[in-house]
């Protein structure tokens, strides 16, 4: 003769296998909700960021939070001093120029058609090489690309911009950057 206990254990069981496909059904209304784009560097989504050109071709509000993708030329000698993501892993895929990563205790040479892996929480820094480096900058999650938008200005062209005057807000850049989770040991 079933108990209560019986019948409330049973109960539950059942509930909860009808909630399973509950969550699969958020899952794939989740997913639903990207929309297929093409994306490219233009003027809208292009930044003058510390004497470089930042493109934000995909954010976080396309893809919900899981990635951004941007497209960043960068100037040699103006490079970020050595610092830590505690909320995203980056991946950079070269598509011209070379550049030193150091991570860590490690030291990567990178050239074009090559990739370098940042994990999160990881100190790292990188040197140029070439006179200019291109790449393709994949942030998961996404999020930081908002960084770049706060510590930028709307770029004029599609090119790199003029030379900085000095070096930049350092306070401003700390605090800003704090807000998205880099930080900047020696600063």
């Amino acid at each position: 003769m079933p108990t209560r206990k019986i019948f409330l254990k049973t109960m539950g069981i059942m509930s909860s296998l009808f909630m399973v496909p509950e969550a699969f059904a958020n899952r794939e209304k989740e997913e639903a909700q990207l929309t297929p784009m093409l994306a490219n560097r233009n003027k809208e989504n292009s930044y003058w960021y510390i004497g470089h050109l930042m493109s934000l071709l995909v954010t976080s509000k396309d893809t919900n939070g899981r990635y951004a993708l941007l497209r960043a030329t960068e100037r040699r000698g103006l490079e970020p001093p050595p610092h830590t993501h505690t909320k995203e892993d980056e991946a950079f895929l070269i598509l011209e120029g070379e550049v030193v990563y150091t991570v860590g205790n490690q030291t990567f040479h990178a050239k074009e058609g090559d990739l370098m892996f940042l994990p999160k929480n990881i100190q790292h820094s990188f040197k140029i090489q070439s006179e200019k480096l291109e790449t393709l900058i994949l942030l998961t999650p996404g999020g930081l690309e908002n960084y770049f938008v706060e510590m930028s200005n709307p770029a004029e062209k599609l090119q790199l911009p003029p030379m900085p005057q000095g070096p930049p807000d350092i306070k401003k850049l700390v605090a800003t950057a704090s807000k998205y989770g880099v930080k900047f040991p020696k600063m």
